[in-house]
């Protein structure tokens, strides 16, 4: 019975102090609080993007706040063990991918959180001027992690990931993963705080240091691992 009864006071200190968190925290700092894009991230941000995984009306309302023009596509499986609920086409954002970004919402949000708060701000610290375009190996693919012909199915069979390779700058500079990554350069240190930003919008970050197959980009997922290398 003793047990019972500090169980229920763990319980309602719980539940108390989440209340006092609802009522008195700044949102940006409320783990129950509606994710604004527009704030400044902190160290509830992931957080926020983990519960809309379970709350996809939720996570396309942030994306309808945020000012982003995306499509919502239809649920649907498209081979053994691939396919997609709950996803979006992102059709503008504050650069440019060339098209063909098809992810999982809470994905999306990710992405984009780290474009606004991470890529926007850090290539005006590091090179002095903005990014027009971001490079990329694709989102969605039905296919095992590293494209192998056995194995688990990659995040990116559930439109779950996106790879990155490098950067256009607003003066058409070309920056890249493969090239920029081990110099002692801005364009080398800029490459770096790309990686090492991300790992705070998503769950998995992977880059050259990785393994050989990230020697050209970086890897970004909202799957069920937490790793950051």
């Amino acid at each position: 019975m003793r047990r019972w009864f500090i169980l229920l006071g763990i319980a309602l200190m719980i539940a108390g102090l989440g209340f006092l968190a609802y009522q008195y925290l700044p949102d940006r700092y409320n783990p129950w609080a509606v994710l604004n894009m527009d704030s400044q991230p902190t160290f509830v941000t992931k957080f926020k993007i983990m519960q809309l995984k379970n709350a996809p009306e939720d996570c396309f309302e942030v994306l309808s706040n945020s000012g982003v023009n995306y499509e919502r596509i239809t649920d649907r499986e498209t081979g053994e063990s691939c396919g997609f609920k709950n996803a979006a086409v992102l059709k503008q954002s504050g650069i440019s991918y060339g098209g063909d970004i098809r992810l999982t919402c809470p994905a999306l949000v990710s992405l984009l959180l780290w474009e606004r708060h991470a890529v926007l701000p850090l290539a005006q610290t590091y090179l002095g001027q903005d990014v027009q375009r971001i490079r990329h190996y694709g989102t969605y693919a039905c296919r095992n992690i590293n494209n192998a012909r056995t194995g688990r199915r990659s995040e990116h069979a559930y439109a779950n990931a996106i790879d990155i390779a490098g950067f256009q700058l607003a003066d058409n500079t070309e920056i890249s993963v493969l090239d920029d990554w081990p110099e002692a350069t801005p364009e080398g240190e800029f490459v770096r705080a790309m990686h090492a930003s991300a790992c705070d919008y998503f769950k998995t970050v992977l880059g050259p240091e990785y393994n050989a197959q990230h020697a050209n980009h970086f890897h970004f997922d909202f799957g069920g691992s937490f790793v950051c290398r």
